[in-house]
C-alpha cells in the first residue's frame, strides 16, 4: 500500500490555492499529509486566507502550515527541510498556482514507480485560460503530449533536456530521494534538474507523465522573462560540474524556430514579433546571468 504526502512552498498566496488543495483532496488516491511551508512576508492578507484552509470548507486534519521567514527562504533548501520531514513512501512537490486538472493526477503519478528504477515522476503543464498564444507555445514545447521515460544514455549525448524536470509538479521516491542525498540546499533554482542529473547518473531513471496533469502558466513582461533567465544562468553557473557538459544553444534555436512558425499560424505577425522580443529578452538575460 502507497503513503504519499504533499509538500507545498506558499508565498503571498492567493485564492488558487484553494482550489490546489481542494483537488489535492479530492484525488482518487488521496495524500495522507499536505504540508504547507509559508514564507511570511509584509502581507497579513497571507494570514486570513490560510486560516481560512481550517476555518472554512477546506477543513481537513491532513493540511498542517509551518512558518518560514522570508530570509531564510530559497528553493533548494526550504523543499529538502521540508523533505527531511516526510515519513511517507512518496512526496509530491508542487507550487501554489499549479492546479490539477482532474482527479487522476496522483494516481497516475504514483503508477510510473512501478517501472524499474525511476527516481522521479513530473506531470504535464497545461496553459490556463488567460495564457497568452506565446507561453501558450512555451508549456506545448516544453511539455508535449506523450509520456517519455528518460534514463542515463540520454545524459551521456549532452542535451540539457536529459535532465528537465519541474518542482512545479513532481513526485520522488523517498527512499531513492535519501538515498541520492536529496536537493542542493544552497539554490534558488534547478533544484530540480541538479537531483534529476544526479538521479542520470546513478542509473535511475526519469519519467515524464503526460497524463498526469496540471493547470500552470505565467503571462510575464519582457523585463520579467529577463531577471527569470538572468537567475536561472546564475544558478546554473554555480553548477559547472553539471551545466557546463550539457548544451542548451541547440535546443534554444529549435524553441525559437518552431515558436515563429507557432504564433505566425495561431496569432499572425504580431504575436510572432511578440515572440521574438520575448525571446530575445530572454537569451539577453542568460547571457548577463553567466557573465555577471
Amino acid at each position: 500500500m502507497y503513503s504519499l504526502e504533499v509538500v507545498l512552498p506558499v508565498c503571498n498566496p492567493d485564492k488558487r490555492l484553494y482550489a490546489v488543495i481542494d483537488r489535492l483532496l479530492k484525488q482518487t488516491l488521496e495524500p495522507e499529509k499536505i504540508n504547507i511551508y509559508l514564507t511570511v512576508t509584509d502581507n497579513f492578507g497571507e494570514f486570513e486566507l490560510l486560516k481560512g484552509l481550517k476555518e472554512n470548507d477546506l477543513k481537513d486534519q491532513r493540511i498542517t502550515v509551518t512558518a518560514i521567514e522570508k530570509s531564510e527562504f530559497n528553493h533548494g533548501g526550504t523543499r529538502q527541510k521540508a523533505a527531511e520531514k516526510v515519513v511517507s513512501d512518496y512526496c509530491l512537490f508542487m507550487t501554489q498556482d499549479a492546479t490539477p486538472v482532474d482527479k487522476h493526477l496522483t494516481e497516475v503519478m504514483l503508477s510510473e514507480f512501478k517501472k524499474d528504477r525511476v527516481a522521479v515522476c513530473y506531470a504535464r503543464q497545461l496553459p490556463y485560460k488567460d495564457a497568452t498564444i506565446k507561453e501558450r507555445y512555451a508549456r506545448n514545447y516544453n511539455y508535449p503530449a506523450a509520456s517519455k521515460i528518460k534514463d542515463k544514455t540520454l545524459l551521456e549525448q549532452g542535451n540539457i533536456k536529459a535532465i528537465f524536470c519541474s518542482d512545479v509538479c513532481a513526485m520522488y521516491d523517498m527512499k531513492v530521494f535519501k538515498e541520492l542525498g536529496g536537493f542542493e540546499r544552497n539554490v534558488n533554482f534547478n533544484e530540480d534538474m541538479l537531483y534529476a542529473y544526479k538521479a542520470l547518473s546513478n542509473d535511475y531513471r526519469i519519467s515524464y507523465a503526460a497524463k498526469a496533469l496540471v493547470y500552470h502558466s505565467h503571462n510575464l513582461s519582457l523585463k520579467e522573462q529577463f531577471k527569470r533567465n538572468k537567475a536561472l544562468a546564475r544558478s546554473q553557473k554555480e553548477h559547472p560540474e553539471v551545466f557546463g557538459k550539457l548544451s542548451s544553444e541547440s535546443e534554444g534555436m529549435v524553441f525559437v524556430k518552431n515558436g515563429l512558425k507557432y504564433t505566425l499560424k495561431n496569432g499572425g505577425i504580431g504575436e510572432a514579433v511578440r515572440f521574438f522580443a520575448d525571446c530575445t529578452f530572454r537569451f539577453a538575460g542568460f547571457k548577463c546571468g553567466k557573465m555577471f
